[in-house]
């Protein structure tokens, strides 16, 4: 499932306890996720699947559920 490899990718990247990536948690307001962090977790989630996210697109991605959305859409 999607949701389960990019909870293991933002674990990861932003060293953020487990039990609050939730699919509705908010990258800012609940994970703590400053700007830096955000570009290091797209990066992060562009090797995971092989795909590239375009920068008028992240403004889009505030949440956990925004970026699985985004990778079930545009993964191959």
């Amino acid at each position: 499932m999607t949701f389960e490899k990019v909870k293991e990718i933002i674990m990861d990247t932003i060293n953020c306890s487990e039990d609050k990536i939730t699919l509705e948690a908010n990258l800012k307001d609940d994970l703590g996720i400053d700007s830096l962090d955000s570009m290091e977790l797209m990066m992060a989630v562009e090797d995971a699947y092989g795909i590239t996210v375009p920068e008028e697109e992240l403004p889009n991605l505030t949440s956990v559920k925004a970026i699985v959305e985004y990778v079930d859409k545009n993964a191959a």
